[in-house]
């Protein structure tokens, strides 16, 4: 039995009490008068706790998160320190979606392996996450993206195309300058699409 039919039982007693009652004092007639107008006060209630009961306020859903929405700003690469080692790169990525997202890998035609380290371990990290509404920045004393096993030794004034592969977003591509990512201009960009995926002349 559902509340709506336990408030309707418990009036339905009160009346017969109320009809029993006035049975032994000699008043019946007044009793049934009153059950007379109660009836229909009844009824109505009864329809109305069944409406409610069917078209009253039912729980909220939770919405469905938005997905990861990517934005990278501010990449660049550490100039050489020699002709050996691996080559850093740094850049923020921002998450604008409801959901987080994991950087897992990358390429470029600059190198033939790319990691990604902690600074404060050798160790390669399987992945980066970039949470859901938040950024992340790879610096030169945390996360960032080492290349290795150089195709050519990028030099001040070059600029490194850069495909950062996302476990939910898939690939993202930037440029990167060798240097302050201020240096980069409009029109280094425009050069380096002109080659993409390829290393551009010397």
């Amino acid at each position: 039995m559902d509340a709506e039919e336990r408030e309707l039982a418990a009036l339905e007693h009160e009346a017969d009490a109320l009809e029993a009652r006035a049975t032994r004092h000699g008043r019946a007639p007044r009793s049934r008068r009153l059950l007379m107008v109660q009836a229909p006060v009844l009824a109505a209630l009864a329809v109305l706790l069944l409406v409610w009961g069917r078209s009253g306020p039912q729980p909220a859903t939770a919405a469905t998160p938005s997905p990861p929405l990517l934005g990278l700003t501010a990449a660049h690469l550490d100039p050489p320190a020699g002709s050996g080692g691996p080559v850093y790169a740094y850049v923020t990525i921002r998450n604008n979606g409801g959901t987080p997202d994991r950087l897992v890998g990358a390429s470029s035609p600059w190198a033939r392996t790319i990691t990604l380290v902690d600074g404060s371990s050798p160790t390669p990290q399987p992945w980066i996450t970039v949470p859901a509404h938040g950024s992340v920045t790879l610096t030169a004393q945390g996360e960032k993206i080492a290349l290795g096993s150089l195709t050519r030794l990028p030099r001040p004034g070059d600029t490194v195309q850069l495909d950062l592969n996302f476990a939910s977003s898939g690939t993202v591509f930037t440029f990167a300058p060798v240097g302050p990512a201020s240096s980069l201009t409009v029109q280094d960009v425009m050069d380096a699409m002109k080659h993409m995926d390829m290393l551009p002349p010397q």
